[in-house]
């Protein structure tokens, strides 16, 4: 199956957004710290301009939302088109000089309900060279190949991912015992603290699921889309609709087996991580 038009667009923008990163990873960053402790740097700045100079260009009656520059409006027509933008997933690696971070782009729309449903999706991994590209009903792609979730298997098998976010006090004690909860049944969870990338590798079938709370629409916005059109099974914390919702801030997904055991480990310990 050929690229979409903005299967095409998304391959071509995140790829130019990535070489800015790499050409400035590993260099002396100016760094600062934003409200919720996070960082952000002039990396983010830079990708975030190509990105966005690129979208109102191509698609000027979009509306933007992006992790640095914020909302460019709160309208939420049913049928209106919005860009969910993550510049920089992974700025601390990235000012740490770790190489794990990546460029995620979506391209979701306003439903009837209010809520934004990705249409297509992009996560670049400039440090490995890949395009992870998605888009509805058109399946999910790595460098122009289809890409799968991996084969369900036992817990016991199961090689997983998670986050921390910017968790303090009880809340990252909590995460903490709800990661040794998990630890103590699977093969090895890994924790890089690059969200939207931890979700392509779930749609690559690297892992075999991911679970994590604390995050932003732009962190889930092209990797849920990724991991939904590779054939994995996604939800939020607390399920109450079939729908998943990027704003809820949460996300467990994967093969099923890992998903039912994750959901069920939530509602025994509470959703509050």
């Amino acid at each position: 199956m050929d690229y979409t038009k903005d299967m095409e667009f998304l391959h071509e923008l995140s790829s130019k957004a990535g070489d800015e990163l790499s050409r400035r990873f590993g260099t002396n960053v100016n760094i600062r710290h934003k409200q919720d402790n996070s960082l952000v740097t002039d990396a983010d700045i830079a990708s975030e301009k190509i990105i966005i100079d690129a979208i109102t260009q191509a698609y000027p009656n979009d509306l933007i939302l992006s992790e640095e520059a914020g909302l460019s409006s709160t309208s939420r027509t049913p049928g209106q088109h919005i860009w969910v933008i993550d510049p920089l997933d992974g700025t601390t690696n990235f000012a740490n000089s770790y190489p794990f971070f990546c460029v995620s782009i979506a391209r979701a729309r306003f439903e009837e309900n209010g809520h934004l449903v990705a249409q297509s999706g992009v996560v670049h991994d400039p440090v490995r060279k890949k395009t992870y590209v998605a888009q509805r009903g058109h399946g999910a792609w790595v460098n122009r190949h289809r890409i799968h979730v991996t084969k369900d298997r036992p817990m016991r098998d199961a090689f997983l991912a998670t986050g921390f976010a910017y968790h303090s006090g009880d809340n990252l004690k909590r995460g903490i015992e709800f990661f040794h909860a998990v630890a103590e049944t699977c093969q090895s969870i890994r924790r890089d603290g690059a969200a939207a990338l931890d979700l392509a590798l779930v749609a690559e079938g690297v892992y075999d699921g991911y679970w994590e709370s604390g995050l932003g629409p732009w962190d889930l916005a092209a990797g849920n889309l990724l991991v939904t059109e590779a054939g994995g099974t996604i939800q939020n914390f607390v399920s109450v609709s079939t729908q998943y919702n990027i704003e809820d801030g949460n996300i467990v997904c994967g093969t099923p087996t890992v998903v039912s055991f994750i959901s069920s480990l939530l509602k025994i310990r509470g959703s509050s991580l």
